[in-house]
């Protein structure tokens, strides 16, 4: 039942008209209702360095550097079934910085210094490092990094 609802997510994410991540959203809460819904987050990278950000449920979204980590807000509820109001928030991504999003999947209790040494890597590697240091076994885990092209 997880997987339909991620599919029907995707196909609404890959087919809607939205333009800022909100709509987006709404988008997608439209195709999950009738499935058992989801957590989702929706993040835009701009060429300025801004991130246009909008997340629902239990996703840990960051701005990540060597240093620091800022957490991104994301609503409460359940895409498809039960949200609040949403809205887009604008984020600024630091010089030499990335965006990490991933599902409760994986504990949010990682820092920084738990990538010391990756941060220069492709995504893919962080991703996996991440995967590894902070993966619970016990749910499924998913996560996504983004880097500003330079």
């Amino acid at each position: 039942m997880a997987s339909l609802a991620a599919q029907a997510a995707v196909n609404a994410f890959r087919t809607g008209n939205g333009r800022t991540p909100e709509q987006a959203m709404e988008e997608v809460h439209r195709a999950l209702r009738g499935t058992r819904g989801a957590a989702v987050a929706i993040a835009r990278l701009e060429s300025d360095g801004r991130v246009l950000f909008c997340g629902v449920g239990n996703i840990t979204a960051t701005l990540l550097t060597a240093t620091s980590r800022a957490n991104l807000l994301s609503h409460p509820g359940i895409t498809g079934h039960q949200m609040h109001r949403l809205r887009t928030h604008e984020y600024r991504l630091p010089a030499q910085g990335m965006l990490v999003m991933h599902s409760d999947g994986l504990s949010d209790r990682w820092s920084p210094a738990d990538l010391t040494g990756l941060l220069h890597h492709p995504p893919a590697v962080i991703a996996t490092a991440l995967l590894r240091q902070a993966g619970t076994r016990r749910d499924d885990a998913s996560a996504v990094i983004a880097k500003a092209a330079r």
